[in-house]
């Protein structure tokens, strides 16, 4: 079908891509919700997504990704099932959320809640957890909220890639204009999370661009 052969095909661009670059470069396989990663009213069951994404995640480890990655994922139960779904194929992957400043996914429940779901459910379990589409300062707001304050948490939580602005999901989903943080502000808000967290991943979402990646590289 056409899916798997445009999987092949990009990681055949990709892998040269790579061999004309320097340094250490990996090439995964982005997956996402079903329905609108902006709210939390419209995800699948576990059961669900995992048989939705299942296929997808079967046809990206065929065409020779490294690592599976579930971005923007903004209910518990489909975050489930889509780490089942890319578990079963045997390619480390991660799952990345959807977050609000209150510290719970955007159908309700709380970070720490879902790591330890999905830590209990998925076998394997993810390389690690990440949120990505949020901005750095709504991030460290919802890991200061006490329940997520938890080893569980502080251990397992990773990275960001960063939404630019800091507006919540509803007014940037329906905004006409490109909200931006400055690039050195971004990097130092981004960077100033290792405060809370062990992280380790750090890129950039909607926003962002090779400014903002610079400065945190610079910063790093």
């Amino acid at each position: 079908s056409y899916g798997p052969d445009l999987f092949r095909d990009n990681v055949g661009f990709l892998k040269a891509l790579r061999e004309k670059s320097p340094g250490e470069m990996y090439i995964g396989g982005l997956m996402g919700c079903r329905g609108d990663a902006y709210r939390g009213d419209q995800g699948l069951s576990a059961q669900e997504a995992q048989r939705f994404h299942s296929w997808q995640a079967a046809a990206l480890a065929g065409s020779g990704v490294e690592f599976l990655y579930a971005g923007i994922m903004p209910t518990l139960p489909e975050a489930l099932g889509m780490a089942r779904a890319m578990g079963a194929t045997g390619l480390p992957y991660l799952i990345s959320f959807m977050i609000r400043r209150d510290g719970r996914l955007l159908d309700g429940v709380p970070m720490r809640e879902a790591i330890a779901a999905i830590e209990e459910g998925a076998r394997p379990r993810p390389l690690c957890y990440l949120a990505n589409c949020v901005h750095p300062s709504l991030v460290r707001e919802a890991l200061s909220q006490p329940f997520n304050r938890d080893p569980l948490v502080v251990r397992r939580f990773m990275g960001l890639q960063a939404n630019a602005s800091p507006l919540p999901p509803e007014e940037l989903e329906t905004s006409e204009a490109l909200m931006t943080t400055a690039p050195d502000d971004l990097a130092r808000e981004m960077l100033s999370l290792r405060d809370l967290c062990d992280f380790r991943i750090w890129g950039g979402c909607c926003g962002t661009d090779d400014r903002h990646m610079e400065a945190l590289a610079r910063g790093i």
